[in-house]
């Protein structure tokens, strides 16, 4: 079966690397990932991780700005491929693309669908505070993430999985899903099972804004969004003027906030806090509930633990994070 992989970020790597593994004819004949692109004060092209493994290990790997673009399509014809997996590719795909493989153009998508169509599921699935997740491998077809699904299987989200972690774990996850769609695939008469487009959910684009901590909202919110945003856009307040990155967030319990800081639940408004010794915490009081936060980094500085924090804090008489410099 001669396959092209498509993708970019780190966490598709491991998907492709255990389809590389694989027993059976599963040969992986090209690689197509996003072009390099300028990285950091120098400017300097880098590629995507999944390009730089796949060069690493001799994959041909092409690098279209566009999947559109007629000399890549030619290309790609060129290849007599019978299938194309994709996986966070990032671009919408043609039906002159989709006509290319012999049996099917196939998409690993991190949730199980119908729910959370589009392109963060994970986030979308943390911020409604889902304790449940998993993987879909589907057909694709032009209708955003509404294909038949080939094969999917559920797994737990644990309390302190943050986006970052949970795509990871989730792209791991799907590679024995991979190869099991693949080996679907080898009957032609395989067509996967129909979504039910009316339980359908879909997931928005997020936002550089979306960070933004409003306190009067509930503890509970504000620990998933955290968990969402993580480690993009993450998350972030103002204190004194200065914005406040705040890096380690948890839920906090009542004895957190009695433990030696003379507050109580109730007396901790929005925004508010102090600094729990026995908790190693800052704790700032939300709509309802509060939370401790653990690492913070101020605006052009380092990031620190709590403890540090506070004790770089000359007049403490109202300590309170807001919403804008």
């Amino acid at each position: 079966m001669r396959i092209v992989f498509m993708g970019s970020p780190q966490e598709v790597v491991s998907p492709l690397q255990q389809l590389l593994a694989a027993d059976g004819d599963f040969n992986v004949i090209a690689v197509v990932s996003q072009p390099a692109r300028p990285v950091g004060r120098s400017g300097k092209l880098q590629d995507p991780p999944l390009a730089e493994f796949a060069k690493a290990k001799g994959i041909l790997t092409l690098q279209p700005e566009s999947a559109r673009d007629p000399e890549f399509l030619e290309q790609l014809s060129g290849l007599n491929v019978d299938v194309i997996v994709t996986a966070a590719y990032g671009q919408i795909l043609s039906k002159k693309f989709l006509a290319i493989p012999k049996r099917a153009t196939i998409n690993i998508h991190p949730s199980l669908l119908p729910k959370y169509r589009g392109a963060t599921p994970v986030p979308a699935a943390l911020l409604q505070g889902e304790v449940n997740s998993g993987v879909s491998v589907l057909f694709t077809v032009k209708a955003l993430d509404a294909g038949a699904i080939i094969c999917a299987a559920e797994s737990p989200i644990a309390p302190d999985e943050t986006a970052g972690t949970l795509t990871q774990r989730m792209f791991d996850f799907s590679g024995p899903l991979l190869i099991q769609a693949l080996e679907r695939l080898r009957d032609p008469n395989f067509v996967g099972q129909p979504q039910d487009d009316r339980a359908a959910t879909y997931c928005g684009k997020i936002e550089k804004s979306d960070g933004a901590v409003d306190w009067a909202l509930p503890a509970d919110v504000n620990l998933n969004r955290y968990r969402a945003f993580q480690p993009w856009p993450g998350s972030f307040s103002f204190f004194n003027g200065k914005r406040v990155g705040l890096l380690e967030v948890r839920a906090a319990s009542a004895a957190d906030l009695a433990n030696g800081t003379g507050f109580s639940g109730p007396s901790l408004s929005p925004g508010a806090f102090v600094f729990s010794k026995p908790a190693k915490a800052i704790l700032v009081g939300c709509g309802d509930g509060f939370l401790a936060v653990t690492k913070l980094q101020s605006e052009g500085g380092k990031p620190v633990d709590a403890a540090a924090f506070w004790n770089g804090i000359k007049d403490r008489s109202d300590c309170r994070f807001v919403a804008g410099g």
